[in-house]
């Protein structure tokens, strides 16, 4: 038995004597499950002097990129095969006996490739995978010896029959192939940034210019519930000449807006929502919030000012995942004993919010609806739970 290990890729040969021929290019390969093997898988022509026949397998795993509910995601497969480019047997040794013999290695492989598969679902990190190879490749070797101890070879089928059925047993229990599969954590989390405008209605609306608006937030979700926090910034105009109270009464302004001067429109909201729609492509969501206002002015020294008022609002988020993708699954302590992924979005975000503004201290006292609406980018996760 000789083995031959390439970073990822494993190589090993089983003959029917110690003498070794040198393996010739692998031009094709056979798998376990296109059926039990022909002599018409020995493709190779033996050389002068060669052993009566030689099996070459290879034993190994490989990265893939699969497509799984339209999102694109990485595990590692366990991969086994017959090559019958390099696999040869003399013309003379064509017997139903020996043909079984090389049928129970190669369920023997398949064995251990599936139990390899296992072993490859439950490993930490890829770092991890080289060793469980290397483990997988000694356990295989060990077991083929011992079977071509008991049998000679493949001239002794007195213990062949007791072989296949206990090898066929095995194959039994272990799942033939593997492709994750994802349920969705209770928990997620995204952040995003988005511009818009401010429009603000009522006799607000007769006072100051619609404005340009930039806005930040970060968002937690349980389930099918949502918790936001975010800040708007949004720069307005006044319409006309209008003046600030410090208790209400003319005689104390304190400061005053001109026709076309520029102020700041703080926003802090704190919200919560109810996802209506939570799929894999889609986030709807409804909100309600409380929002700190803050009017505020940056002249020189002496005019600065700061006026805040507390305001409610409502709202509706629309998201749209444009790109998602499930990295390589892990275990994590946060989770305890469960194997984790965490899916990876980008999402193209929207919303509208509808507050309600009011600033009593200004002349003319002008209040109204403010309508906000924002388009912009969100990027987060979900954690999923990997069977």
């Amino acid at each position: 038995m000789k083995r031959l290990i390439a970073p990822v890729l494993l190589t090993a040969y089983f003959i029917l004597s110690a003498a070794l021929t040198p393996a010739t290019a692998q031009t094709e390969q056979r798998t376990w499950d296109q059926g039990p093997l022909t002599w018409g898988d020995f493709t190779l022509m033996p050389a002068a002097g060669a052993e009566p026949s030689l099996l070459q397998y290879e034993l190994g795993y490989a990265p893939v990129h699969d497509t799984i509910d339209g999102i694109l995601s990485h595990y590692y497969l366990a991969t086994a095969c017959m090559i019958p480019g390099s696999s040869w047997v003399s013309a003379n040794h064509r017997t139903p006996e020996l043909l079984r013999y090389h049928q129970v290695v190669f369920d023997m492989l398949e064995v251990e490739r599936r139990t390899l598969q296992r072993a490859l679902n439950t490993a930490d990190e890829p770092r991890a995978f080289q060793n469980i190879l290397y483990a997988a490749s000694d356990r295989l070797n060990t077991r083929i010896a011992g079977f071509r101890s008991r049998t000679h070879d493949g001239a002794d089928t007195t213990d062949l029959a007791a072989f296949e059925q206990q090898v066929r047993h095995e194959l039994a229990l272990l799942p033939a192939t593997y492709r994750p599969a994802y349920t969705p954590h209770p928990f997620g989390y995204s952040a995003y940034f988005s511009l818009g405008a401010d429009c603000p209605f009522g006799t607000m609306g007769g006072d100051f210019k619609p404005g340009f608006a930039i806005g930040y937030g970060f968002d937690f979700t349980w389930k099918r519930h949502l918790f936001n926090i975010e800040g708007i910034m949004s720069h307005h105009e006044a319409r006309k000449q209008l003046a600030l109270y410090s208790d209400g009464q003319e005689s104390q302004a304190l400061h005053n807006f001109t026709d076309g001067q520029a102020y700041l429109l703080a926003n802090y909201n704190i919200g919560y929502g109810l996802l209506l729609i939570d799929n894999t492509h889609i986030q709807l969501a409804p909100l309600a919030a409380l929002s700190i206002r803050q009017l505020s002015t940056l002249r020189n020294q002496a005019d600065r000012f700061s006026y805040t008022r507390l305001e409610p609002a409502i709202g509706l988020m629309f998201r749209h995942h444009f790109w998602q993708q499930n990295p390589f699954p892990h275990y994590s302590a946060l989770f305890g004993s469960r194997r984790i992924a965490e899916r990876n979005r980008l999402s193209l975000h929207s919303k509208v919010m509808l507050s309600y503004t009011s600033f009593p201290r200004i002349e003319g006292s002008p209040a109204g609806l403010c309508l906000m609406a924002h388009v912009g980018i969100a990027f987060g996760g979900r954690y999923l739970i990997v069977d």
